[in-house]
């Protein structure tokens, strides 16, 4: 791979959190000029830091006016899959800084390949926008191939949601912080153990980047058995900048059919009603073998923006993003 080189005076450096309001600007100028209404908020920032080293974890690069120009950071999941999100203002697109956040994330896992178990395979991942055609042109320059749709789903709650309707000896409870957190991961990491390209995780990371929302446990929701408090299935939310996000929905193996995810999802969305919270979304993958899309159209969701997941092999060996290599 060719030696990474910035345009003249343009520097890079870890981010600090009084960064945060600079590339919120930077993030809302990449939604604008993708067509979306710029709604990236500083708070918005500074909670997608939680349970992140920026010092090791994230990257800016600032501009000779001092301007943020571009960024990255990136989730990495045991160092056999490290997603990277990165970021070029529109301003300065085409000087080679997108190829530069490319590089710096492959370098960034090569950097640390010895950590990840040795028989495993290593990969980089980029959700693009299915509209960019640029960036979809750069991940093939680079080596990339598209491997999965993703969608942002959405929904508008303009009137009260309808009530659930929970099955025979299945109730619903909050988050009882301090209490639920071992049960809940594990709760968690079972039921998205057979969802398509997820490695599993540990439980500190988890509690590394849940800190925050498991500081609001009104919108963590648990459906749990009437009779022996054994947690079946999770919903778990977040507010912020008064937009509504749910990082997973998901419901254990032997439970699921039975209409517990979307009564979860009916209980949460009533939670942001009450809050005064209009507009709720997540990500799903488009082809997921659970039938999680249809789940959410039938929740009264549509789909939002369109991503296309580009991964590219490090190192080859087992994956174990698979169910297979950790069933």
């Amino acid at each position: 791979m060719a030696a990474r080189t910035l345009p003249d005076r343009f520097i890079a450096r870890a981010p600090v959190p009084a960064d945060a309001p600079a590339i919120a600007r930077l993030i809302a100028a990449c939604q604008e000029a993708d067509g979306d209404e710029p709604d990236a908020s500083a708070e918005e920032v500074l909670r997608d830091w939680e349970g992140l080293d920026l010092g090791q974890e994230a990257v800016l690069v600032v501009a000779p006016d001092g301007e943020a120009a571009a960024y990255a950071d990136v989730l990495n999941r045991r160092y056999v899959q490290l997603s990277v999100y990165g970021y070029v203002h529109p301003r300065f697109r085409g000087m080679g800084l997108g190829t530069w956040l490319v590089q710096w994330g492959e370098e960034w896992i090569q950097d640390r390949m010895h950590l990840a178990p040795a028989e495993a395979q290593v990969t980089v991942q980029h959700y693009i926008r299915a509209s960019s055609t640029s960036a979809l042109r750069l991940m093939e320059q680079h080596g990339y191939r598209p491997v999965r749709d993703i969608w942002v789903m959405a929904i508008t709650l303009d009137q009260p949601p309808p009530a659930p309707e929970w099955p025979e000896g299945i109730t619903a409870r909050t988050f009882v912080p301090g209490l639920d957190e071992r049960a809940t991961y594990e709760a968690v990491e079972e039921a998205f153990g057979d969802i398509w390209g997820r490695p599993p995780s540990t439980f500190e990371r988890w509690l590394s980047m849940t800190q925050s929302e498991r500081k609001d446990p009104e919108l963590w929701l648990l459906a749990v058995e009437t009779d022996s408090g054994h947690i079946v299935g999770t919903c778990l939310g977040q507010e912020t900048a008064g937009k509504g996000w749910i990082g997973s929905v998901g419901v254990r193996r032997p439970w699921r059919g039975r209409g517990i995810a979307l009564a979860l999802l009916q209980e949460v969305f009533g939670v942001y009603y009450r809050r005064g919270v209009r507009e709720v979304e997540l990500s799903v993958d488009a082809e997921s073998r659970t039938g999680a899309p249809r789940l959410y159209r039938r929740a009264g969701m549509h789909v939002k923006h369109r991503y296309v997941l580009h991964r590219k092999e490090i190192r080859p060996g087992i994956d174990l993003s698979t169910t297979a290599a950790h069933s």
